[in-house]
Order: C-alpha cells, then sequence, then structure tokens
C-alpha cells in the first residue's frame, strides 16, 4: 500500500473487525476517517449488481464525474472488467480485502527515459540553463484503490468500503471522464501487515493473468497457479 489514505483506512477496517472476517456497515463512524472521506467510497447490492451508494468528493474529482447510483464496474475499462469482477467476488464471497493497482486507461504506458551516453553523465548543467523538456512522470494517472467487506443485517459483503486515490490527482476539472484499468491485484488476506512503500511504482502484468496476482515484491509478482503450470 503506497497512498496515505488507503493505509489509514485499512487500519480503520483492521481496528473495527478485531478478528472478525469483516466489521459491520453501522460500526464505521465517519467521525474516525475525516481524511480520507473525500476518497471514500460505499457499494452496495448483491453480487450480480453492485452500485455506488456514496462517492466522495476527491473521487468524484479525479474520475471527472460522479458515480453515486453507477454501477461497480462503470469506472473500468473493457480489458479490466473480468479482473474487477473477479475481485469483487473475493471481497463479497470469501471476505477477502483487496488492493488494486490503477492508471488512467487514457494514457499510454510511460516510456522509460533513453539512457545518456557516457560522456554526457560528466556534463554538469549550468545552474541559470532552461528547464528540459518535461517527461512524463512516474506517477501520473497510476492510483490504488482498496475493496474492503463489510457486513449488514448479517451478510457478509453486501456492503463493501473501499477508496480510489490516484498519487498525483488532477489540479483542475476534467473535462472529460476517465475509466481506470486494472495493473495489478493482491488479495490481503486476515494476516496482512502494514509495511511501509518501497522502491517505484510496479508495472503491470500483462494480460488476463491481472487477476491472478496474489502478492507483489519489489519487481516480482507471485501468481495463481499449480504443478501443472
Amino acid at each position: 500500500m503506497r497512498h496515505d489514505s488507503i493505509r489509514a483506512l485499512y487500519r480503520t477496517w483492521l481496528a473495527l473487525a478485531a478478528g472478525r472476517v469483516a466489521p459491520a456497515r453501522s460500526e464505521i463512524d465517519p467521525k474516525t476517517i475525516t481524511s480520507e472521506i473525500g476518497d471514500l467510497f460505499i457499494l452496495d447490492g448483491d453480487t450480480e449488481n453492485f452500485a455506488f451508494r456514496l462517492a466522495g468528493s476527491r473521487l468524484v474529482h479525479a474520475l471527472g464525474r460522479d458515480v453515486t447510483g453507477s454501477g461497480y464496474l462503470s469506472i473500468f475499462e473493457t480489458s479490466s472488467l473480468a479482473t474487477a469482477n473477479e475481485m469483487l467476488d473475493q471481497a463479497t464471497q470469501e471476505g477477502e480485502p483487496v488492493l488494486f493497482s490503477l492508471r488512467d486507461a487514457s494514457l499510454g504506458l510511460p516510456r522509460p527515459a533513453p539512457a545518456p551516453a557516457p560522456f554526457e553523465r560528466l556534463l554538469r548543467r549550468p545552474e541559470n540553463a532552461p528547464p528540459a523538456q518535461e517527461r512524463r512522470r512516474a506517477f501520473e494517472g497510476h492510483g490504488e484503490m482498496i475493496l474492503l467487506p463489510l457486513t449488514h443485517r448479517g451478510r457478509l459483503g453486501a456492503r463493501m468500503m473501499g477508496i480510489i486515490a490516484l498519487f498525483e490527482p488532477p489540479q483542475l476539472p476534467r473535462k472529460h471522464p476517465i475509466e481506470l484499468s486494472i495493473t495489478g491485484t493482491r488479495l490481503l488476506g486476515r494476516q496482512s501487515q502494514l509495511r511501509a512503500p518501497i522502491g517505484p511504482v510496479l508495472g503491470p502484468v500483462p494480460g488476463a493473468r491481472s487477476g491472478e496476482v496474489l502478492a507483489r515484491h519489489g519487481h516480482l509478482a507471485i501468481l495463481r497457479g499449480g504443478k501443472a503450470e
């Protein structure tokens, strides 16, 4: 988990669960999550039809539209729908909290800057030199999402709580709404421990296998598999 809002909400969820599979919706007190509430969303429905019951102001600003009343899958691009649906099933049916790595689907993947020639490394930039041409920043268009199951009226997964947070949110209102691509997923499990973020933004797992990622370690991904694979 790299985003402060994601880590803070997960800590709150763990504390409220107190060893149970999930806390109850009625136990969520907005006063305890005031810093995160702008990124917060609540889903409700059933396994076939989950929709956004609530969407925070920063989330609306980041997506370029108010998603309240819209279906859960409406925020994802086509190639990410199967993964988004599979992870929702894990959260609602198994009670597993899920962490997503996301990017703005309207942006292409960032291209790495070419390595400088050996002699260029010896040259020093004058202090009053004009700024170099701006390259796409590593965090631009990237973000995280966490999906946390709740119980409601005794039923697990009848409500879901989560956050969508971009690392570099837009400064101005978007002219057009965006869709999100899922570039990685992680099932957090009951025994997950919060750790400080390390290293650069993780790259995507190509193809349909992004939904099979169980954990990420640096630039490596652990995929669901078996002896046959």
